[in-house]
């Protein structure tokens, strides 16, 4: 039993981003993780630093991308200098090819800084490179950003918080309730004993719900997403490209990931033929010369999906010391350093660095 000032349950990025920004708050974190950190939906991931279309999703989501997106450079650098674990965030640029809702796009870009740049097929064609399956319109280039792969970050995360005396990372202990008195959280509790702290942050990914059933009904669930690894001979793919939902990333070692699928169907890891043959197909749409290359693995994740994929961050009403980050959808990595930003703010009671209100925790009852 060890006494902190914060536990953070879930050793996924988000609970590990939240452990990183709660130290460097001053704050002496135990991080507890049921199973190895990082290797959920957090390792499944895609690990794109731009919700998919953004255009497509509410401004709360928006205003958590424009606070994390400057922070991707700076972080991957120094977790890749401080642990010797680099992340590979590279800021190649992301297009969107045949856009199904262009009017809306170039409306959603006028009104953000001009952040889409439209591009004629052989403009585009230029920029991905010329294997690419041609006519591309109406096609939407969004320059400076990019990927991080996912795996790595969560390896450098994980070593980051071994390394810092002032956390304490515990993997295989799993929570199966939250210790609470006369109205406040006062740690975990769980097969492998009890943990204790005057505050609790529940990242649980898909399965925060289910540990907080007792004290709060969050409206989070899980969604299965499907993924290929290709392996082709030679480099294919200059930058990330999005088509009909589908993306394909191209990696530094040249293996290009292709994505994803998104399947209501609970707690359910395993992989299909179904959702292997969509996604080869939909892959071999955006770039034919993948119909040459190995398929190195086949594999899902369960996102923890929410009304609009809008994050719940914030203290739960009427058990004082306990908090939620959670709920992020397909968003968890892209958003992770600013929902800790956010949950920071909440503990230490310092102004939040956006409006708060859109992500708070429903009410109990």
């Amino acid at each position: 039993m060890n006494s902190s000032d914060v536990i953070v349950v879930g050793g996924g990025i988000n609970g590990m981003m939240s452990a990183l920004k709660l130290i460097q708050q001053g704050f002496r974190v135990t991080l507890v993780e049921r199973g190895r950190c990082a290797r959920e939906a957090s390792w499944a991931g895609g690990g794109i630093l731009i919700p998919l279309y953004p255009w497509r999703y509410s401004e709360p989501i928006a205003h958590l991308d424009a606070l994390a997106a400057p922070q991707w450079c700076e972080l991957a650098d120094r977790l890749a200098e401080t642990t010797g674990i680099d992340p590979q965030y590279t800021a190649h640029g992301i297009m969107h090819v045949r856009v199904e809702d262009a009017e809306r796009a170039r409306a959603w870009s006028v009104y953000h800084q001009n952040m889409l740049v439209p591009l004629s097929s052989p403009q585009a064609h230029q920029k991905l490179g010329a294997e690419v399956t041609p006519s591309l319109d109406p096609a939407f280039w969004l320059p400076g950003r990019g990927s991080i792969r996912t795996p790595r970050l969560g390896k450098a995360l994980r070593q980051w918080l071994l390394n810092h005396p002032h956390a304490t990372l515990l993997e295989h202990f799993e929570v199966t309730s939250l210790l609470t008195t006369k109205g406040r959280v006062e740690g975990v509790t769980g097969p492998q004993g009890r943990q204790l702290a005057p505050r609790v942050v529940v990242a649980g990914g898909p399965w925060t719900g289910q540990l907080m059933a007792r004290h709060v009904t969050l409206p989070i669930k899980p969604v299965r997403g499907q993924m290929l690894l290709f392996r082709p001979g030679r480099a294919l793919l200059k930058l990330v490209v999005l088509m009909k939902g589908f993306y394909l990333i191209p990696r530094r070692d040249h293996h290009i990931l292709a994505g994803s699928t998104f399947e209501d169907v609970g707690f359910d890891r395993t992989t299909t033929r179904e959702g292997h043959a969509r996604i080869h197909a939909q892959a071999l749409a955006m770039l034919p010369a993948l119909g040459e290359a190995d398929i190195t693995h086949h594999w899902a994740g369960l996102r923890p999906s929410s009304p609009d994929s809008v994050p719940l961050v914030g203290a739960v009403d009427d058990i004082e010391g306990l908090y939620v980050n959670a709920g992020h959808g397909g968003n968890g990595v892209v958003l992770s350093p600013a929902t800790a930003d956010l949950l920071c703010a909440h503990i230490t009671g310092t102004p939040p660095p956006i409006a708060s209100a859109p992500y708070e925790i429903p009410r109990s009852g």
